[in-house]
């Protein structure tokens, strides 16, 4: 019985222990994903500008 309940703690402990590093790795990415999100919108405006810009500028010297 002694053995038993050491294997269910042994269990339990690794079960808690592989939950924290899960969360850990979860959270980094959620950290990773949300910078390339933002990296991302700033290069959509930036070609958006750039574009609405050359835009512009060929349609000036159309005139």
């Amino acid at each position: 019985m002694n053995v038993l309940k050491k294997v269910a703690l042994g269990s339990a402990v690794a079960v808690a222990s592989s939950s924290a590093f899960a969360n850990a790795d979860i959270t980094a990415a959620i950290t990773a994903g949300e910078a390339n999100v933002a990296l991302v919108v700033a290069g959509v405006i930036a070609v958006t500008a750039l574009a609405f810009g050359l835009g512009m500028i060929k349609s000036w010297l159309g005139k």
